[in-house]
């Protein structure tokens, strides 16, 4: 069983703290004060607007919180006058150099060509747009679609970007968010047990079928609480281990394709439609901070994993382990994915199970 200090350990390598330490209120204006997605939104639209040379991206426009359209350039205004000029520095700046990543990324991959024009491509239907080739967003998750140009031949590219940032020091953010079919066949008789062992010892808060209810409960009753995130702890460490036992079942007993399906889905290693085709390429590009600055991290998910995945004795070379919160999968012994289990709020005693994927 970890202790409380081993759990945060874990909560802090699999990005996870934040969402223990709920509750803690930002003030946007205030330095600091930024959201997540407010830093990531404005990200993507920063990345276009360095991309294209200082000029907003254009053609496809957000739906704003009110449910009214504006483009990216009016998305980008909006967000920038709600918070603290210091965080927009550094947003626009790291946006900044994020693209001049990408520029030098493409200058390689597609020698003689020019940016022609970024588009936003943040609801459904723009990918297919940009490509041609019909896809959700979960097939294709681009943030943005960089097009270029030879200026020799006028061949045009159409190259796919998914935008990560993170002011944390590792460029594995979590690449997935799954629901508790994702954790395994027993997670959900745990989950039951778990819940109803809660219920049993708080029948007045079994009562409650409101989940801001429940949170009311928990700040009115902090050692009962306290107790429940305990007992939080002991459940997702069971669930893990359960699940890592189950997977390695499966890649013993003939059903390991199940478990590369579920690789798959952990880490979106898997090609777009349009990349599929041929019509387009597709890239994760993730910025983040460390203490010799801002860093950037490129990969491309449909491409790779495939020599593990791929790999005719992967049932062979694989194997999972698991360790508090998390399932940890191996190639040849080497880490290479983890899938986190953790609740969608810590705040809501009976909150609902989930997990996130990434690669390590």
């Amino acid at each position: 069983m970890l202790n409380f200090k081993s759990y945060l350990i874990e909560l802090i390598e699999q990005d996870l703290l934040e969402d223990f330490l709920l509750e803690a209120k930002d003030i946007p204006t205030k330095v600091g004060g930024a959201s997540n997605n407010t830093k990531g939104v404005l990200h993507e639209l920063l990345v276009g607007y360095h991309l294209q040379g200082g000029k907003h991206m254009e053609n496809h426009h957000l739906i704003n919180e009110a449910g009214k359209r504006e483009s990216p350039k009016l998305a980008h205004d909006r967000l920038k006058s709600q918070i603290h000029q210091e965080d927009y520095k550094k947003i626009y700046n790291r946006a900044k150099s994020a693209a001049d990543d990408i520029k030098r990324k493409l200058e390689k991959d597609h020698p003689d060509h020019l940016i022609s024009h970024v588009h936003h491509t943040s609801k459904p239907g723009d990918t297919e747009k940009e490509t041609g080739v019909k896809a959700s967003q979960k097939d294709d998750s681009s943030d943005i679609y960089v097009h270029t140009r030879n200026h020799k031949t006028g061949e045009m590219k159409a190259n796919g970007y998914s935008m990560k940032v993170s002011d944390k020091a590792s460029k594995n953010i979590p690449s997935s968010s799954l629901g508790m079919e994702s954790s395994g066949s027993a997670a959900r008789v745990l989950f039951k047990k778990h819940q109803d062992a809660i219920k049993n010892m708080h029948p007045d808060l079994a009562a409650v079928s409101n989940k801001d209810k429940r949170k009311e409960w928990a700040d009115k009753n902090p050692e009962h609480h306290a107790k429940i995130k305990s007992l939080n702890k002991t459940f997702l460490a069971s669930v893990a281990s359960a699940q890592a036992h189950e997977l390695n079942q499966k890649l013993k007993g003939g059903n390991h394709q199940e478990v590369i399906s579920h690789i798959r889905e952990l880490l979106h290693a898997h090609k777009t439609p349009a990349e599929a085709s041929g019509k387009a390429t597709f890239h994760k590009h993730t910025t983040y901070e460390t203490a010799k600055g801002t860093q950037h991290n490129h990969s491309k998910p449909g491409h790779d994993y495939e020599h593990m995945l791929s790999d005719k004795d992967a049932h062979k070379h694989i194997e999972v382990k698991s360790s508090g919160i998390s399932a940890h999968f191996y190639y040849k012994g080497k880490k290479f994915a983890s899938q986190s289990h953790k609740f969608d709020s810590q705040s809501d005693p009976l909150s609902t199970l989930k997990s996130a994927g990434k690669a390590v």
